[in-house]
């Protein structure tokens, strides 16, 4: 808490502060809390996640929808697409290994809603450029998972030699993304059902506690993604209960910053700093690559659909950070090729690296471009964000 007091005053998001002093008492560093101690607290991070997904979701009103809905949509879309097809080919044409490419490709869509958004919370930030944020950040899952099916059919078809499947390829993709959201949607209707009938704090606290700890773990046991079941739930509750939600959200963020510290904390410590030597030229252009994709495809989808210039002009900047997704899906990638080819293994491996080396570089390096991006923006309160009251912050 105290170094994102320190940040803060540096005029650096506090986040950054959690993250660092993860990195020091990680194993890249003191090894005071080391990467088995991590993995042992993975159902915790699974618990922040969810707050995070649940959190967003509740600003996701069906006004939002209304008016930024199609843009959103068609945003996404262009900057996620765009950051592949740069990925794609940069890596294609230096390494020839289009199977290779194409999974970076297929990662590079992705985008942590955790860091992002935590910065527009700090500085309680509103306007049209937050407002698309946090509507990206929500979509961008369903997105990466499609792309992640498809590049994965293709290559393991180039790998091993496999025919490529429409099931393996789009279905299951779809057919995750759509479970996530039958899921959310469900407990959203019962938790609008539980909020309208309870009045005391304490007990909507504890439903509403226990229904984003009931998604979460369907979620995993269902091999579905729990950002995306998490922000449904979020999305049901506040627009089926858009009265009663309020107190809801209310409860549920009275808790979240402890947690959220913590979270951030085990950020830092599962990043390894070894590895950034290893990144090497393939890294390096998978960072511009994406980087590229992201800023240029947000710039192009917001002047083709007509977005506030805010929107145009910063969107691009807000969409660096890289976490949970993309290390899940590249894991999942080098456990999929575990049994493989030699050459199966290697991709696998190299997969993994690229993206763990490059997460730590755009964790530390994004949250200070969502600041930049809504302060030149001018969506940031005139008043320092300690000094703006509960009250006056939009959404929950």
């Amino acid at each position: 808490m105290f170094a994102g007091k320190l940040f803060q005053r540096l005029r650096i998001p506090r986040v950054v502060g959690y993250i660092v002093v993860g990195v020091l008492l990680g194993s890249s560093v003191t090894d005071v809390i080391t990467l088995r101690r991590v993995a042992d607290l993975a159902p915790f991070t699974d618990f922040a996640l969810a707050l995070i997904g649940f959190m967003v979701g509740g600003e996701l009103k069906r006004s939002v929808f209304e008016r930024f809905g199609k843009q959103m949509v068609l945003i996404m879309l262009a900057e996620g697409l765009a950051a592949f097809a740069l990925v794609t080919g940069l890596v294609e044409l230096l390494t020839g290994n289009l199977a290779l490419a194409l999974l970076l490709g297929a990662l590079a869509s992705a985008t942590a809603p955790a860091a992002t958004v935590d910065v527009l919370w700090e500085y309680r930030s509103r306007g049209p450029l937050t407002t698309t944020i946090l509507g990206i950040v929500a979509l961008d899952d369903g997105l990466a998972l499609i792309l992640y099916g498809f590049a994965l059919a293709f290559a393991r078809a180039l790998l091993e030699g496999d025919a490529v499947s429409l099931h393996t390829g789009l279905l299951v993709p779809l057919e995750h993304i759509g479970g996530s959201v039958l899921l959310g949607a469900t407990a959203g209707w019962l938790a609008a059902v539980a909020v309208r009938r309870l009045s005391d704090p304490d007990d909507l606290l504890a439903a509403l506690v226990a229904a984003i700890l009931a998604v979460a773990g369907l979620a995993a046991w269902l091999g579905i993604s729990l950002i995306l079941a998490e922000m449904t739930l979020g999305v049901a509750l506040t627009n089926l209960a858009p009265k009663s939600s309020r107190r809801a959200f209310e409860a549920v963020k009275g808790i979240t910053q402890p947690i959220y510290v913590l979270f951030f904390v085990l950020v830092g410590a599962r990043l390894q700093v070894g590895l950034l030597p290893q990144m090497g030229l393939i890294g390096l252009l998978y960072v511009a690559g994406r980087t590229a994709g992201k800023m240029g495809g947000a710039w192009l989808g917001a002047t083709a659909v007509g977005a506030a210039d805010s929107v145009r002009r910063y969107l691009g900047c807000a969409l660096f950070s890289q976490a949970g997704v993309a290390v899940g899906l590249a894991l999942a990638i080098a456990q999929e090729f575990h049994d493989g080819s030699r050459e199966a293994q290697e991709t696998g491996t190299l997969v993994v690296n690229v993206i763990a080396a490059t997460t730590f570089l755009v964790q530390i390096i994004g949250p200070p471009f969502v600041k930049f991006a809504i302060a030149r923006a001018g969506e940031i309160p005139s008043k320092p964000p300690a000094e703006v009251p509960d009250e006056e912050a939009p959404g929950p």
